[in-house]
């Protein structure tokens, strides 16, 4: 695995070669800055399988040279390590808001950086990439129910700031402090229908329904530190990490008045109709071993009883009519 690291410390970019030597990744270049990084990423006759970036450097900072690179055709997907000495929500929330994909503090262990480059080498490694689509570069009028991707793919949707995949949000969840987690809360967010919306719309469509969705709930919540990724299956996982929680007995109405707002129309110009269920937050297991699967089990299953519960009551007004 080609691993580019990119840090002003020349003793980082001298001590970050000599220890992955010894962890079976030996394949290191090194950059000093940010535009040296882009520089090197322009000119490489084959793209980089990992990168590591410091956040605090002087010409570009390593969130913004994050973004850059994501920007690139041929790094869409290559996972993104940030290492620094920062260890605060809003820093770890930025990074990952920006692409990144983990996570480390320095100083850290050679055996935790070993796991995490081989986590990441597992990402390179595997063949069911989600793939980036961003509905306002889709072409119009596709054929409906032919897609690309599956019902329950996670589909990574660009053009939602706090949108990351899945995995990002598995390891901020995984991340956060102790301290942290006692502000933190997670939920889901179901849309309801969405089998249907597969079936019978086009890709762009349903694409557009999850965007849609997401930045409803971006500008409800209207939170800084919030993280949201499309699990699949028209369910959005979201994480809060504020001492100012959103009212959330509130927020399921909020959203079906900003998403009515926004007037979505289908490829022929009609009116589309998404509605959402909102599931109960929860507080993330303090256990770091399991909280990533147990907290998002967790909040997927309140969405759908809340979802069933919406259909129940539905069924029992039609059949009163």
């Amino acid at each position: 695995m080609r691993i580019l690291a990119v840090d002003d410390n020349p003793f980082i970019l001298d001590f970050l070669p000599a220890i992955l030597q010894k962890t079976d990744f030996p394949d290191v270049s090194v950059a000093a800055s940010g535009p040296q990084a882009l520089d090197i990423l322009a000119e490489a006759e084959a793209p980089f399988d990992c990168l590591l970036l410091d956040i605090e450097m002087p010409e570009m900072d390593g969130i913004t040279l994050c973004r850059r690179i994501r920007s690139m055709d041929a790094y869409h997907n290559t996972p993104i390590l940030m290492l620094t000495l920062k260890s605060d929500p809003v820093s770890i929330e930025q990074a990952f808001a920006a692409g990144a994909n983990d996570y480390l503090t320095k100083p850290f262990e050679i055996k935790e950086m070993a796991t995490r480059l081989r986590v990441a080498k597992r990402m390179t490694e595997t063949s069911d990439k989600a793939p980036r689509l961003n509905p306002n570069t889709m072409t119009k009028n596709g054929l409906p129910g032919i897609h690309k991707f599956g019902l329950e793919d996670p589909v990574y949707v660009l053009g939602v700031n706090q949108l990351v995949l899945p995995f990002s949000l598995g390891n901020y969840l995984s991340q956060l402090s102790r301290s942290n987690l006692k502000i933190c809360q997670a939920f889901a967010v179901k849309i309801d229908d969405i089998d249907a919306l597969y079936r019978n719309g086009t890709s762009r469509e349903f694409v557009g329904a999850i965007a849609a969705a997401a930045q409803a709930i971006a500008e409800v919540v209207d939170r800084t530190q919030l993280l949201m990724a499309y699990a699949g299956d028209g369910t959005i996982l979201g994480i809060v990490t504020e001492e100012r929680p959103p009212v959330w007995h509130e927020l399921e109405d909020r959203l079906q008045s900003a998403l009515d707002n926004m007037d979505l129309r289908d490829d022929d110009g009609r009116q589309m109709k998404v509605t959402l269920s909102v599931g109960r937050p929860v507080h993330p297991s303090a256990n770091k071993t399991q909280r990533v699967k147990f907290t998002f089990d967790r909040v997927i299953r309140l969405a759908e009883a809340r979802q069933a519960t919406k259909f129940k009551a539905t069924e029992n007004e039609v059949h009163s009519l």
